[in-house]
């Protein structure tokens, strides 16, 4: 796994639920960097499905796919730099899923099941690191064969706080 190197903070908001759905990414997988002193949070959320991107509870959608196969690159729409950038994916299917977030050089790899639907979760305080606001930013989904996921990325201000 590639780490940010100043930009943001990668946070972990779903270690609980990757133990709670079995995911076969465990420990080891989307690693968080050291906390910020403004570190993100993550609201309880519902995955069943990949035919319907995950919802995303507060904030501006600013990515999303569902029913996807392969590989994809999408515009994160109005960039990165401020305020809490999510990243929530399910899959399902036998192989691996892989996604990148550009700028950033962060990357989390997790393995998907045949006949359950996995699901993780990054958010990324992005207030304090040298990213500008509305830096141009890219979302990178790989996947292996026979994996089918959906996607979606969300952007929130940092409560009581807007840089934008």
């Amino acid at each position: 796994m590639r780490n940010p190197t100043g930009p943001a903070t990668a946070i972990s908001a779903v270690t609980a639920v990757l133990f709670a759905t079995g995911c076969s990414g465990g420990p080891g997988h989307a690693t968080p960097a050291p906390a910020s002193p403004a570190p993100a949070t993550s609201a309880a959320r519902t995955y069943d499905s990949v035919t319907k991107a995950p919802v995303f509870p507060d904030g501006e959608v600013v990515a999303q796919a569902a029913n996807a196969t392969g590989g994809r690159e999408m515009q994160i729409k109005g960039g990165v730099g401020s305020g809490i950038l999510s990243v929530q994916v399910n899959c399902e299917g036998k192989g691996r899923l892989t996604v990148t977030v550009e700028p950033l050089g962060l990357d989390f790899p997790f393995g998907c099941v045949d006949g359950q639907v996995n699901t993780i979760g990054n958010e990324m305080n992005m207030n304090g690191g040298t990213t500008r606001p509305h830096t141009p930013g890219t979302i990178q989904v790989a996947a292996t064969t026979g994996v089918h996921w959906a996607i979606t990325v969300g952007h929130r201000d940092v409560p009581g706080r807007s840089d934008s």
